[in-house]
């Protein structure tokens, strides 16, 4: 059995101590590193969700006055639809005057038609930027 000094026993453990400590606190210095870097990702992230967010909020705003836009066109051309019925019913017109009637009507079913397919198609596009449609919100 081999005799070894007193304060060389001691000394041997402390350095092993030690480097196991240094391990830790390197440990410990790269876990701060990485959540640090996580923290900054996440406040980028974070600031760029609220500008998407802001931009998404535009866009509904702006697709909801096309829409609000839409409706009112179509209301118009059925207000001069209407009358265009009753020029007819009343007997007001002549001949020539009907048939220029039924050609107005007719122009006039086939743009409220062209914007019913133009709503159409801007409801189903932006289903997914507004989430589930309230139907009712975006019916005619």
């Amino acid at each position: 059995m081999e005799v070894v000094p007193y304060e060389t026993s001691i000394v041997v453990p402390f350095r092993e101590k030690d480097e196991q400590f240094i391990k830790i606190q390197d440990l410990i210095d790269a876990k701060r590193k990485l959540l640090i870097d996580k923290q900054k990702k996440l406040r980028f992230i974070s600031k760029q969700n609220r500008f998407l967010e802001a931009v998404r909020s535009d866009y509904v705003k702006y697709n909801d006055y096309v829409l609000e836009q839409k409706r009112n066109q179509i209301k118009a051309l059925q207000l001069l639809e209407d009358y265009i019925n009753d020029l007819k019913i009343s007997g007001k017109l002549t001949k020539n005057n009907i048939e220029d009637a039924k050609e107005e009507q007719a122009k006039i079913l086939r743009e409220v038609k062209s914007i019913k397919n133009s709503l159409d198609s801007i409801i189903s596009e932006t289903e997914g930027v507004h989430g589930s449609l309230d139907k009712k919100k975006y019916s005619l």
